[in-house]
This record gives structure tokens, sequence and C-alpha cells, in this order.
């Protein structure tokens, strides 16, 4: 078993993922599954699997506050936010570890993900040592945690159920002087709003639009102001007003949730209410 790293993964009635995962891992690495889903059949797992720890929370209080109670549990040198919706062999696993190894002061080491168009803003550095980067953002679906900065940084915001919490604690990092950086040695391909099993495709959907404007406002209104928060979602609520009100006179039902949840998300936002919406699943 790989001692330095320990690989947290958030799972929400995310099973088939899972088990894909344990296959492929095969003991090789520490694993600690939070299941934000209340599935107790996921702790059978622990006897086939002797590597792994699983959490079943007891309430869902989303992405970043469970991956933040798998965090907290890690001991080792390295802890892994993988997304269940990835495909990420042990080869690269293995590389990333020797990579961070060689790398001084780093809060967050991030692989290249396949097939994303990176633009000149997301760098803030390129290329500053061969195939790495110092970056202002990279993607939340893999992060590779130098724990013991982690710990002075502090973990993900947990006011977001859902959306920006990398961003924010990305933010965060890159304030306090912390490297965020990105390796193109390593590739990953991340597929994408498909971490729970498809049966729950439309609530999940409904879930996701609520919580994305909500998250966008929180994140700019905590970071710049509340006015240029507004601005930033000014338009996506106007849309979101429209669409409702036209979606309520017609008879596609869940066209008409989608856009109320996230007329709802931005109302409640822009009112400064807490993130309260959940999926009722």
């Amino acid at each position: 078993m790989i001692k330095d790293i320990t690989i947290v993964f958030v799972s929400y009635h995310s099973e088939k993922k899972i088990i894909k995962y344990l296959k492929q891992f095969r003991n090789k690495f520490k694993v600690i599954i939070v299941e934000n889903s209340q599935n107790l059949q996921l702790k059978k797992l622990k006897k086939k699997y002797k590597n792994l720890t699983i959490i079943v929370n007891k309430n869902n209080k989303g992405f970043g506050s469970g991956s933040n109670v798998g965090l907290r549990k890690v001991k080792t040198r390295y802890g892994m936010h993988l997304d269940l919706d990835t495909n990420l062999s042990n080869k690269s696993i293995i590389n990333l570890i020797k990579e961070a190894n060689e790398i001084i002061n780093f809060a967050i080491l991030g692989p290249k993900i396949r097939n994303y168009r990176y633009q000149k803003k997301d760098f803030i550095e390129k290329n500053f040592k061969k195939k790495l980067s110092l970056m202002n953002f990279i993607d939340g679906c893999c992060l590779l945690f130098n724990m013991k900065t982690l710990k002075k940084i502090g973990y993900f915001d947990e006011n977001y159920f859902l959306y920006f919490e990398e961003f924010d604690l990305i933010k965060r990092c890159i304030k306090k002087n912390y490297k965020v950086l990105m390796t193109e040695k390593v590739l990953l391909s991340h597929i994408g709003r498909s971490s729970s099993d498809s049966k729950y495709n439309n609530e999940i959907e409904i879930n996701r639009n609520w919580h994305y404007l909500w998250s966008k406002f929180y994140f700019y209104n905590k970071h710049y102001n509340y006015f240029f928060a507004f601005y930033k979602i000014f338009n996506q609520f106007i849309s979101a007003l429209i669409k409702s009100t036209f979606y309520s006179f017609t008879v596609n039902e869940n066209k008409k949730r989608v856009y109320k949840a996230r007329l709802s998300g931005c109302w409640n936002s822009i009112k400064l209410n807490k993130s309260w919406y959940r999926p009722k699943i």
C-alpha cells in the first residue's frame, strides 16, 4: 500500500462509481468514502477492502462539508479529493505523488484535465517549471492537498452546499501566498455530472441549478462586495425570471422546476439567506 496518500471520495447514491474505483485500486491506496445519502449498505464494502474507511453522514450538508469530514481523518502526508465521475489510473496517482514530492511549499496540486480549455486568466505563471504551472484556478474534480498546509489555510467553506467551494479554497490559498499548481505530466478525464445514479438525474439537476447561482453570488460577495456579486449574476437572474415565467404556462414540468430553482437560488442569495435547498431523494 502507498503510505503517502489518502484518497477521499464524497458519495451521494454513487455505489457503482465507488465499486469501480475500489476494484481499480486493489487496496493500493488508503481510501475514505463519505456518504451523504445515508446509504448504510456501503458499509458492507469494508469487509472486502481493508484499505477502506466509510463514514455515513446523518445529514447531507453538501459536497465541501462531506469532503471536510474525510480530509480531517487523513493522517498521511497528502490527501486527495477525487470526484467519482473521473477516470484516473493508479499510475497517474503515483506520478502525481512523485511530482508533489519534488515541490517545496505548495498547497494544492492538480492534473491537467483532458479536453478542458484553459484560459489565460487561469494561469499566474505558465510553465514556471517544466510542465508545471502556477495557477489562479484548477478544476476541483481532483485536488492533491499538502495536508500540513491545508490545516493552516482551513478546509472547504461549509456555507457552500455545491459549486464554487474549490474556487473559494484556491483563492484563500493564493491570498496566503501558498502555491496552487497544475502538472501536465498527469492527465485526467472528467466526465462531469454523473457521480450519482442516473435514476436521480432530474432531482440532481434541480439541485445543481439552485446551488450554482446561490454559490456564485455568495463567492463574489464574500471575496469582493455585494454590488459586484449582483452584477455577476444579474443576467442569469433576469433569464431565470423570464424562463420560469414562460415555463409556468407550459406542460414541461421539468423545465418549470429547473428554472424556478435557478430563480430561487438567485433570489435567496441576493437576500443573503443561507443555502437551504436540499435534493428530495
